[in-house]
Parts: C-alpha cells; structure tokens; sequence
C-alpha cells in the first residue's frame, strides 16, 4: 500500500480544505509532519484511517465527533484519498453522517454517510462501488488488515506500545487478540467446554437412565434395590455389578409364574365341566319359552281378522281407482287452466283501456308502438350530451374568469422582479469586492500577530538571559576553581609519591622500583598526603564543574540566539506599537471577513431573484396561452347546444322529455301485446278442458265406476295403498308363523323345566375362582417377562455408563489442559499459547532493531513464567543486557530506553501481522511522537534504524514537534493551528 494524496475538509480541526501530495512530500523517503501540540498532526493520520475504514482509531473513534467545529454551514465533512493497492490505484471518497441547514424553511437536516470507490484505468477514473458495505469490504479485501491491525502496523502509536512494553500478560494479551485471529483457538476451547458439558450431562443421564432401570426392576418384582447398588456407585468400583441381583429376581418371578399357571389350568377345567351343564338346561327352558309365545300370538291375531274385512274392501276400491289417476289429474288440471286464462284475459283487456285511445288491440299496432319508443330511445344519449355541454360550459366561463384575474395579477409582479434582481446583483458585488480583500488582510493580520508574539516572547527570553549568563558565570568560576584543587592534589601527590611507594614497601620483598629486597631508608612524607582515592575524587568533581559551565554556556547561548530572533521578527518596535497595530489588522479583518462572508446569502439571493423573475415571466405566458384556449372551447361548446336542443325539442313533442315519451310508447305496445297473447290462450285452455273431461269418464265407466264421482272419490292419497296393503300381509304372515311354530317337534313332548337360577349360582362362583387364577398366571407372566426385558437394558445401560464415565475422564482432562487447568503446569490457554508463539516471533524479529538502536546492548526475551499471585503465564517480555549479562524486566528501562524498545516493539510487530496477513506490502509507515525521550546518541541510532526503513521504495513519516528533528530531516510538512481552526502551511 502507497499513499499518493489526502485531501479533507471540515474534519477535526481543519475548517477548510488541505491537500497534501504524499508523493512530492514523500520524494526523499523520510519526511517529518511537524506542528506544535494540539494543531492536528494526528488527524491527518485519522482522515487516512477514515477514508479506509470508516472510523477512527483510539478514543478519537469513541466520540463520534469527526465534523470541524470552526468549518462553516455550508462546507461539508469529506476524506478524500487516492493510493495504490494490491497493484490497482485507487480513489477513495468518504463522507460521515453529518448535518446541514434546510434548502427550503428554516432548521437542520440529516445528511446520510456516503462512500465513492474509484479505479484508475489509464485515462479515466472508473466507478467500483457507491455503497458503503460494499466499497468497504472491497477495500477490507485488498488491505488484508483490521482496523486495529491498520493502525498498529502502519500509524505505530509509541504511546500504546509503551503500554504494551510494561503491561501485565492479560492487559498484553488484549492487544495482540485485536491484531492476531485466535478465534478458531477460542472457539476450540469454547467447544471443549461444551463437549465437557455434554459428557457431564450424558453421564447424569445415563446413571439416571440406570437408576430408573433398577427401580423399574424393584417395582415390577415388589423388592427394595439394595443400598450397594445406587447408581452412583454402580460402575465407579470393578467389583460392583447389578446383573446377579437381576438374575436372582428373574429366578423368583419364574418360580412364582410355575404356581401361577398349575392353579388356573385346574380352575378351567372345572369350569368347562359346570358351563356344558349349564348349557343344556338354558336350551330346555328356551323350549318352553318359544312355544308358550307361539300360542299367546295366535291368540292376538285370531282377535284382530275382523277389524281387518272393511279395510281389505277399501284396498281393492283404491287398487281400482289408482289405473285412473291420471286421467283424472289431467281433467282436473285442464278445467284449473281454463279458469286461469279466463281471468288473465279480462285483466289484460282492462289495462289495455287505460292507454288505448279506443283502438282495437293487434299485433300491428303492438309493432308500431315499439318503433316509435325505439327512435326516441336513441336520442335520449344526445339528450346527456346537451346536459353535459350546459355543465362544460359553466365551468369554462369559471375558468376564463379566473385566468383572466390570474394574467392581470401575474403582469403585475413581472414588473416588480428587475428591480429585485439588479438589488441581488448589488450586494453581491459588494461581498466579491470583500472577499478579494481578505486574503491581503488574513496576511496582514498573521504577520501583526506574529510580531506581537514574538515581542512578548523577547521581553520574556532577555529577563531569562541574564538569569542565564549569571548563572554561566559562576558555573565557569567553580569550574577553575575545581581544576586549580585538581593541579594542587596532584602535584602534592607526586611530590609525596616515594613515601607513598615506601608504605608498600615489606623486608624481604622486591622493591617496585629498583628490586632490592633491603630498604635501610624508607622515604618519608614531606608535606600533606594525598592518595589516589583523593585525586580521583577531585578529578570527577572537575568535570562534573567543567559539564555544568558547558552547559550553562550553552543555555545562556541559546538564549541570545532566541532573543536575536524574536527581536527580528518583532523589527525591533515596541511592544505598545506592535499591539495596536495588531489590533488594528485584525478589525480590519473581521469587518472585511463579515462582509465577504455574505458573498454565499448574496449569490442564493441573486439566484433565487432571477429563478423568480424568470418563473414569473414563464407563469404570464402561460396563463394567457390557457385562457386564450379556455375562450376557443368555450365558443365552440355554445354553437353545438344550440344545435342538439333543436334536434331534442323536435323529437320530444307533446312528452315532458325523451324518456316520459319512451315509457309511455313501450308500456302502451307491450299492454296491446298481452291482449292478443291472453285471448290465444284462453281459446286453447278451452277446447283442452272439454277433451280430457270426455277422456276421463270412459276410463272410469271401463273400471266398475259408474260415474267419474264415485271414481274421484275411491282414489286413496299418496302412499296410503302400499300401508293397508302391507298391514294385511304382515297380518297373514304372523299368523302363518304362529301355526308353523306350534307344529315344530321341538315344542312337543317336552321335559320339566330345569332350575336355572342355581345353576347359574354354582357357575358365577367357579368362574370367579377361574378368573383369579388366570389373573395371577397373567400378573406372573407380565412381571417375569417385564423382568427379562429390562435384564437385557440393565446391563446395555451399565456398559455404557462406564463408556461415558471413561469418555467423560478424557473431555474433562483436555478441555482443563486448553483452558490452563488440571495438568497444565504453566496455567496457560490455549489461545494465550498461540498469543505466546505470535509474541514469541515479534520478540525475535523486534530484537534486531532493537540491538541497532541499542549499540547491541539489549535483546528482547520471551517469558513463558506465571505472572503474580500464580497468574497465568506465557505473555511475559523481558530483555536481557549484554553490559551486564542479566536478563532484566521491561519496566527498569529508562525513558529513552523504553522508546527505543517500545519502536522496535512496533516495527517487529508490524513485520510479523504482514506477514500474518499474506505478505501485504505497507510502502507507507507512520511513526507518532516518542523522540523527545532521546539523547542526541539514541536519536542519531534511531534514525538509522528509519533510514534502513525507507530502503525498497518505502515511506516513512515522522510525527513529531521537536525542534531538533526539524534540522534533521530537511523535508516536511507543517501544520499551523490559529484561533479559527488548523491549517497546512505554505
């Protein structure tokens, strides 16, 4: 990933708009982003991270806040960044969500976030994506890197890294799960627990399957399962097994099914013996019985043959009469039909009267009368038409009424717009006339305040220099007077320098000096004694005084080059002047800046003026281009109504109207109409009255009937025939039986009638006691063979339960190792483990850099060691010192120290996610803050360690508001902050 350009407005400080070009800024490989604290380096750093991701990083992000305070209304919050990426040059828009004021009214409107993604294919940019969700994962795709992991491997925030350097291994592992997906390990171990979970849970299962088995057993057979066989001891020891207890209740149940079964086949066979006795004396009785009822129903029958004599007569009249229902029905009918059309007849006669005129009614004059109604009916649409008309043309003259008032009153406010719009062109040109004055003012006005500053500042810095020089002066002053103690100790030390050597000197023993073993005369001390210790105390405090004159020499120096400078860019005036002048550049300002400022209302207003005036103009037209057509309809609807009215008043003549005269004619033809029709069917129901009459009395004299009477009225109703033939029959029938049934042999000679009651007794009690016995076989049966089932699911049930019981061992045991439990010695995760060997890997590659920043002196070491209090290990960093040969915590770095280990930390960091995200080339690095911490040493390894950064075609950006990194690296970009909001200098 290259950058190549940035451009945002009204985001963060910045209230307008800044474009930086990355690629000219960034020609050398290094370039510094400098500016005083507060201005806005960082949020350059947001707006790239922004337009990639959506967001900002850090607690930044949390707030929301993106939109400038200072940018004006009408200036939108927008990210604009062109890059390369995985080999495709790219240009990134982004806007957030943001408000802004109404177009029309008054108030606030919400203006939704927007994202454009654009491809440059040689000529053109070309369109990728406008949405958000879309554009963004496209993005996400050729970055291969979160956002955390973005702002880790390219922005390298030394603050969170100094954190990070001295963190406790759970606050570390924080950080490295946001750079490195451990969520497969995690879900590893979120699985285990289940699985540990579910093998406890089927363990309960099965020894409560087990339980109920044995409780199963013990109910069935009605015995108490023994204390040694609960169900969670059942399985826990080799021995105890619940298969011999089951067996000996099986063996039991067995025995008891044996006593069961003898008894109830001896109770069935004594009941067999008493039911075939029984048996025969119910069929004696039923003998008896059936004979006595034989004899008691013909009797009943023998008493009811003479109710039946005048029915039979009936029956056959009626058999007679039904052959000629028919005939009869149809003469009836034929004589109903003739009184019908009769009274029809004189109905119809009586309202033909009504409209006749005195005509005679035919069907000629029926035909006449539905022509005549037929030409009117069709004129009765014409008859809607000149209704319609009269309705169209009220309305019409409502509209060219009201057109006329609109064209008089649209001709009076044309006049009123040209001076409108020559009073919108008026200010506007006065604000354009402001504005070209601002840029000449803002200058004047930095410049004023620039040197009213540093007049300030010079009062300031010559009060601190002769503070500085007096200082300096008796800094210089115990410097020589600390070399002059230094010359007297040593040259009173070399004077006494034999005595010295003649305190060492032992009989015996070589001389130093001249190797005879005899010392007849040791020299003696002279004057005062000064040993080594002496002199080198002396000596250090000399340099000590010689360092702190230097120093304060320096500073004093450094003051006089400050005071020269303030005092220049002051030009040498007075503070009093340099304020009022200052004063007066910035009313300038604001009075020029408030009248530029309404260049933006007076443009709206110009515009809104000639939209309306033309409006205006285009609405005139308009309304009379319609009243002119409003008149034209409106003349020619008039000529056609008189027209069609003639047409309709001759058509209507004496009628009130069209349809009156329509009703009156149909109702007049369809009354002649049911005269002729009435008089045809009277004739007709006449001559067939008189025929089925004839018919109907030669049918009844050929039946036996002597008149048609006497043969209407033999006729029985619907359905009565069938009854009183099928009460004679069934009469006939019963009393056939009857006789058929005391002639059977059964019913003669029979025997005594037997005593059912006690036979009945004897069996009802031998039954009971055959039913006791069978019920105790079956209850036998049930249980033994209840208990053979269950024998066989008992012991399934307690292999298995000592299946999951050793199943249930193995998931506990590793589901406690990944979760630092158990025999895991270390207390260390599973993904703590992954998140050690990742740190591991950036200890290695960050330890290089390190030892060149270093002078070689430090190398990082991972600790797999348990934390405090026995906390769980395998995220502890240590270094170890070549100085000293110790390996030594992080936190006893020094300041600049902990910079150096905290940027190599980065670096590593940064190398080892790369590559963890497929090798994604960053061509750009930001670093941010830091090298205040520095000695001039640190900082000198410290900016080789960028130099060999920027090798390859890469960038590197330093953050910072250090003076001295301003001389070091030539090529730079400023940032400026002002009351008004930030800005970009140059």
């Amino acid at each position: 990933m290259r950058l190549h350009s940035l451009s945002l407005s009204a985001f963060g400080p910045f209230a307008g708009t800044e474009t930086v070009d990355v690629d000219d800024v960034a020609r050398d490989g290094l370039f510094l982003l400098w500016g005083p604290t507060g201005a806005g380096k960082t949020t350059l750093l947001d707006a790239v991270v922004f337009a990639l991701y959506g967001t900002v990083p850090g607690a930044r992000g949390e707030e929301k806040r993106l939109r400038s305070d200072h940018a004006g209304a009408a200036t939108r919050t927008e990210v604009s960044l062109e890059l390369t990426l995985a080999g495709e040059r790219l240009l990134v828009v982004r806007r957030p969500e943001q408000t802004r004021p109404k177009k029309r009214g008054v108030g606030e409107t919400t203006e939704q976030a927007k994202l454009l993604v654009q491809r440059w294919d040689g000529g053109t940019w070309e369109p990728v994506s406008t949405r958000i969700d879309e554009g963004s994962e496209y993005l996400r795709e050729r970055l291969g890197l979160s956002a955390e992991q973005f702002c880790q491997v390219v922005l390298l925030p030394q603050g969170d890294f100094a954190r990070f350097l001295r963190a406790e291994p759970e606050d570390r592992a924080r950080l490295l799960r946001t750079l490195f997906d451990v969520g497969r390990f995690a879900r590893a171990e979120d699985w285990l627990a289940a699985e540990r979970r579910a093998a406890e849970e089927t363990l309960r299962a099965d020894r409560h399957r087990i339980s109920t088995l044995l409780h199963r057993v013990a109910q069935i057979a009605d015995v108490d399962v023994p204390e040694e066989l609960a169900p969670e001891l059942v399985g826990a020891h080799p021995g105890t097994t619940v298969g011999s207890w089951v067996n000996a209740v099986r063996g039991r149940a067995a025995a008891r099914q044996t006593r069961a079964a003898a008894e109830a086949e001896a109770a069935a066979a004594a009941g067999t013996r008493l039911d075939a006795e029984l048996a025969d004396a119910r069929a004696v009785a039923a003998r008896h019985d059936r004979r006595a009822r034989a004899r008691e129903e013909l009797a009943r029958l023998a008493e009811r043959e003479e109710q039946l004599t005048p029915l039979r007569a009936r029956a056959d009249a009626g058999r007679r009469a039904e052959g000629l229902r028919d005939v009869l029905d149809a003469a009836a009918r034929s004589a109903r039909d003739a009184g019908t059309a009769a009274t029809a007849l004189a109905s119809a006669r009586t309202a033909w009267a009504a409209v006749s005129d005195g005509r005679d009614a035919d069907l000629l004059l029926a035909r006449e009368l539905r022509d005549d109604a037929a030409t009117a009916r069709a004129l009765v649409p014409e008859a809607e038409r000149a209704d319609g008309l009269v309705r169209e043309l009220a309305r019409l003259e409502r509209d060219v009424e009201a057109l006329t008032a609109r064209c008089d009153e649209g001709a009076r406010a044309a006049q009123a717009w040209p001076g409108r719009v020559a009073e919108a062109q008026q200010r506007l040109d006065e604000a354009l006339a402001a504005a070209a004055q601002l840029p000449g003012l803002t200058a004047a006005d930095g410049a004023a305040r620039t040197a009213l500053a540093a007049a300030n500042a010079a009062e300031r810095v010559a009060a601190d220099l002769d503070t500085a020089r007096a200082v300096a002066d008796a800094a210089r002053v115990a410097w020589l007077e600390a070399r002059e103690e230094l010359v007297e100790l040593r040259a009173a030390r070399l004077d006494g320098m034999a005595a010295e050597l003649a305190t060492g000197l032992v009989p015996g023993a070589d001389c130093p000096v001249c190797g005879a073993t005899e010392h007849p005369r040791p020299a003696l001390p002279t004057g005062r004694a000064v040993s080594a210790d002496d002199e080198e105390r002396a000596r250090a405090a000399a340099d000590v005084a010689e360092a702190r004159a230097a120093a304060t020499r320096q500073a004093a120096d450094e003051r006089e080059r400050e005071l020269a400078v303030l005092r220049a860019r002051a030009a040498e005036l007075p503070v009093a002047e340099l304020a009022v002048r200052a004063a007066e550049a910035r009313a300038a300002l604001d009075e020029v800046a408030a009248r530029a400022g309404a260049a933006g209302d007076a443009r709206r207003a110009l515009a809104a003026a000639e939209s309306g005036r033309d409006a205006a103009a285009a609405a005139l037209a308009a309304g009379r281009e319609e009243l002119q057509r409003c008149t034209t309809a409106r003349a020619a609807r008039e000529e056609a109504l008189r027209e069609l009215t003639a047409r309709l008043d001759a058509a209507r003549g004496t009628d009130a109207d069209l349809p009156a005269r329509v009703h009156r004619l149909t109702t007049a033809a369809e009354r002649c109409e049911a005269v002729v029709g009435a008089e045809a069917e009277e004739l007709r129901a006449r001559a067939a009255a008189g025929t089925a009459r004839r018919t109907a009395a030669e049918r009844a004299a050929a039946a036996g009937f002597p008149d048609l009477l006497d043969a209407a009225g033999a006729l029985l109703r619907n359905g009565e025939l069938p009854v009183l033939e099928q009460r004679i029959r069934e009469h006939d029938e019963a009393r056939a039986v009857a006789v058929a049934a005391l002639a059977d042999p059964e019913l003669t000679d029979l025997p005594d009638r037997p005593d059912l009651p006690a036979l009945q007794e004897r069996c009802a009690a031998l039954t009971a006691r055959r039913e006791e016995a069978v019920a105790a076989l079956d209850q036998a049966r049930r249980c033994a063979g209840a208990l053979d089932a269950l024998a066989g699911e008992v012991v399934a049930a307690e292999v298995e339960l000592a299946e999951r019981r050793a199943w249930a061992g193995q998931v506990t045991g590793l589901a406690d190792l990944v979760t630092g439990r158990g025999a895991n010695t270390l207390r260390m995760r599973l993904q703590s483990f992954v998140l050690a060997a990742r740190l591991e890997q950036v200890a290695e590659v960050a330890s290089r850099r390190l030892q060149d920043m270093s002078g070689a002196r430090y190398t990082f070491l991972h600790s797999d060691a348990q934390g405090r209090h026995g906390a769980r290990g395998g995220l502890g960093l240590d270094v170890f010192d070549e100085y000293t040969g110790t390996r030594r915590p992080t936190k006893t770095l020094s300041g600049g120290e902990s910079f150096m280990a905290s940027l190599a930390l980065a670096l590593g960091l940064a190398d080892v996610v790369t590559a963890e995200a497929g090798g994604v080339q960053m061509d750009t690095l930001f670093v941010d803050e830091g090298f205040g911490t520095l000695d001039a040493q640190a900082l000198d390894a410290v900016m080789n360690v960028l130099d060999e950064l920027r090798r390859g075609g890469r960038t590197v950006g330093v953050i910072s508001h250090l003076e001295e990194l301003r001389t070091r690296i030539p090529t730079r970009l400023e940032v400026v902050a002002g009351r008004h909001g930030s800005r970009l200098a140059g």
